[in-house]
């Protein structure tokens, strides 16, 4: 991984910078043509009961990754430093940014650890993309019952007893 250009050293482990909101404010604000995706062309193609559920200005902010806004596939810029800062703050050594939510992760993190065949333990209540990567992967489900704490009135997390 390239080291990250746009912040300087002092500011690498701050954790009151944002690279990724700072680079995106300056590309929304930049004025150019967008011959690139989405289709709404930074706002001008939004029909009007959108823009008045969510105001227009959120349109100018919904970039594709631009070359100043780092690619999130292979980060090497403002995408990695925020990862970086996230990996820190969350006491990690590594940390990704999802597109499509906590769905994508659950399936990767499944895909990437399970064969075909593989047992894998969830608990009884895992989350319907689980049930989808149990079938993209072959793996076979152990399910286990998780706990429940009746502080909080429902299931909690999973504690395996050997």
């Amino acid at each position: 991984m390239k080291p990250f250009s746009n912040l300087p050293f002092s500011e690498m482990n701050n954790q009151t910078t944002m690279p990724l909101l700072e680079a995106l404010r300056v590309q929304a604000h930049r004025p150019h043509a967008p011959f690139y995706t989405p289709g709404h062309k930074r706002g001008r193609g939004i029909t009007p009961p959108l823009a008045d559920l969510l105001g227009s200005a959120v349109f100018q902010a919904d970039l594709p990754e631009l070359p100043d806004l780092d690619n999130l596939f292979a980060p090497e810029g403002v995408i990695g430093q925020a990862q970086a800062l996230a990996a820190k703050a969350f006491g990690a050594d590594r940390t990704w940014f999802l597109a499509n939510g906590s769905t994508c992760g659950i399936e990767a993190a499944i895909l990437t650890t399970c064969n075909p065949g593989e047992k894998i333990v969830l608990p009884r209540n895992v989350h319907r993309s689980a049930i989808a990567a149990l079938v993209l992967s072959g793996a076979i489900p152990v399910f286990v019952e998780p706990d429940y704490d009746p502080n909080w009135g429902s299931l909690t997390a999973l504690r395996l007893r050997l």
